[in-house]
């Protein structure tokens, strides 16, 4: 009796030694499955954090090309201003050039008017003389038709070939004389006459080119405003379009002559 009194303690010892140990092993296994949600929950979450950090560097790639087409737009833009000062520099100088043949145009065409006018009253003036040189002529011959036939007509010509046959020599030398005299006469008027034609054909012609500059500028000046409103490359074909219709402008239509270096003689600012 006494022997199984004493085995007992050891039996109830066992036994909770067992408990103990089953609960450690729950516990263990308890922590290694709430162990293993952790580890299953944090990988989650590191895929969730590694989405999140491709979608951040997206993002900064993002941004730093909105930064670089925020540059450029800024450079662009920049440039475009430049430019579009130097079309209303541009526009003031076309301006001024504008008033300036304006002013050129008034005066020759003033000029015009008052040679229009004073070619006028020379080619009456140069009628006139040459009616009243026609009319000396006309006597001079009806003098060496006197001379040469020796036939006296009657009234006011009798008396003169009367005259005439009174002197010979001197008649002879004045009829000479007279004759040189009416035939530089004649030469000085065409000649005087011819040059003022020539300088009205010229007045003409450059009132004529005047006009033409005139409204090749005036084109000039509503394209270059135009201009001023498009982007880098718009302007680029704007201008040469505007370029090529006013090389065109400056070709003569009849001649076909070119008249381009005009443009050398406009003055500048």
């Amino acid at each position: 009796m006494s022997k199984e009194r004493a085995k007992k303690p050891t039996f109830l010892t066992l036994t909770e030694n067992q408990k103990l140990f089953l609960s450690l092993i729950n516990e263990y296994a308890a922590e290694k499955m709430q162990g293993e949600k952790s580890v299953v929950v944090l990988r989650k979450r590191m895929e969730e954090l590694r989405s999140e950090l491709e979608a951040a560097n997206a993002d900064l790639e993002n941004v730093k090309q909105t930064k670089e087409t925020k540059e450029t737009t800024e450079q662009e833009l920049k440039g475009c201003e430049v430019e579009l000062s130097l079309n209303e520099t541009s526009i003031k100088t076309l301006e001024t050039r504008i008033s300036v043949l304006q002013g050129e145009i008034a005066s020759v065409g003033s000029e015009l008017d008052s040679l229009k006018c004073e070619g006028g009253a020379a080619r009456n003036q140069f009628l006139d003389h040459m009616s009243e040189l026609d009319e000396k002529i006309r006597k001079f011959q009806y003098q060496l038709d006197i001379k040469k036939t020796g036939i006296v007509p009657d009234g006011d010509a009798t008396e003169e070939s009367h005259e005439l046959a009174g002197d010979d020599t001197k008649t002879s030398e004045s009829v000479e004389d007279r004759l040189i005299k009416v035939i530089t006469q004649i030469t000085n008027e065409d000649d005087a006459y011819l040059l003022k034609e020539q300088m009205k054909n010229q007045n003409r012609q450059m009132s004529i080119n005047l006009e033409k500059r005139k409204a090749a500028m005036a084109m000039m000046q509503k394209g270059t405003t135009k201009s001023g409103d498009l982007t880098s490359s718009g302007s680029e074909g704007s201008y040469n379009r505007l370029s090529e219709t006013l090389l065109n402008s400056c070709i003569c239509p009849q001649c076909f002559h070119d008249n381009s270096e005009a443009w050398d003689n406009i003055p500048q600012e």
